[in-house]
């Protein structure tokens, strides 16, 4: 009996404490996202980030608007894996991410813009919103080439990498993991008669980029 008592006492502590873990995180992620500076987030004030939020868990509304009267649409609210993922416009979105790095808890922020092809840029930032220094290198068009997918083809070698000097990578947070999502969309910027030619020799799957450290690493 005492044995049973003990596994319901255990159980019921550890349910609490999963609850005041997500109500933590629940506040971390929503009060930086409300209260970072403009200036990291500009097409959204204050006010419109909290109206997004809290008409998100009123479940009125996912969407508010922006500064320039056009709409915003809130794409994801991870309380649990910290992440918020926001459609700024039409053609821009906006990802953070909340996570401990050597025990020390930072915020990323990817931001994209589809121009109209896509292209993210990263940045990292301590709790003062004070920009820190991760080793992230963005990937390049040319990462994608398999070089064995030369072989049997009568293919320029020079031309095809000319044409992967132009790159366009998106970038997105792990849902869970934490790490980073690299997407080549460098083929939209060349002819469809070109993009099929070059396919066949690019690797089609995304990069992966792990954290180690302070360090972004690919996935081997």
């Amino acid at each position: 009996m005492k044995k049973l008592q003990l596994i319901i006492t255990n159980s019921i502590i550890i349910s609490c404490l999963m609850l005041i873990f997500q109500n933590l995180t629940a506040q971390n992620i929503e009060k930086f996202y409300v209260n970072m500076p403009d200036v990291i987030n500009p097409t959204l004030s204050k006010q419109n980030r909290l109206e997004l939020l809290e008409y998100h868990k009123a479940k009125q509304s996912d969407s508010t608007v922006n500064r320039f009267g056009n709409k915003a649409y809130l794409v994801c609210f991870d309380t649990i894996n910290q992440r918020i993922v926001v459609r700024n416009t039409v053609s821009s979105t906006f990802e953070m991410k909340v996570m401990m790095v050597e025990s020390v808890l930072i915020i990323g922020i990817i931001r994209t813009v589809c121009a109209p092809i896509c292209q993210s840029s990263v940045e990292f930032y301590d709790t003062t919103w004070a920009p820190i220094s991760l080793q992230f290198i963005m990937p390049k068009a040319i990462d994608w080439l398999n070089e064995k997918g030369f072989e049997g083809q009568n293919m320029d070698r020079k031309w095809v990498k000319s044409v992967l000097e132009n790159s366009f990578i998106s970038l997105s947070f792990d849902p869970i993991k934490p790490e980073i999502i690299a997407k080549n969309n460098s083929l939209e910027f060349v002819s469809e008669v070109d993009r099929k030619l070059i396919a066949t020799i690019l690797f089609t799957k995304e990069i992966i980029l792990k954290r180690d450290g302070r360090k972004w690493i690919p996935e081997k």
